[in-house]
């Protein structure tokens, strides 16, 4: 090995001996990385996950609504049956079956309210 290469080697080292002390000294200057600033940055991070995923969960249940919006619901509900329904509608095709079966439902009606008004004066006779 020659005098330059041993020169050299001897001044890279010296140049690095320097470098780390300097790095040392900076290092020294910086304050350390402490437990709170720790859990503040944990923080942050959490609130901006947490954030951008209910952004994402809203948008999802936003489109979902409106795929449920656009399809009608068309529900039938047959409280009588077909048959009889067919028969009632040619029995009430005639002006004159109108006429009876309002006839029919105007007795009801009076029966109704008789009924109601007798109970009434029943009641009032009972608290006497």
């Amino acid at each position: 090995m020659g005098e330059r290469s041993v020169e050299t080697v001897r001044e890279i080292e010296e140049t690095r001996e320097k470098l780390e002390g300097k790095l040392l000294a900076l290092e020294e200057r910086m304050p350390a990385l402490t437990p709170a600033k720790r859990v503040v940055g944990l923080a942050v991070g959490g609130g901006m996950g947490g954030t951008i995923f209910w952004f994402a969960v809203k948008r999802v249940r936003a489109r979902k609504r409106k795929k449920e919006a656009v399809q009608p619901v068309n529900a039938v509900i047959n409280l009588v049956p077909d048959n009889l329904a067919t028969k009632m509608e040619e029995l009430m095709a005639g002006e004159r079956a109108k006429q009876w079966a309002l006839g029919f439902a105007g007795v009801w009606v009076l029966l109704k309210i008789a009924e109601i008004r007798q109970l009434r004066a029943l009641r009032r006779a009972q608290m006497a």
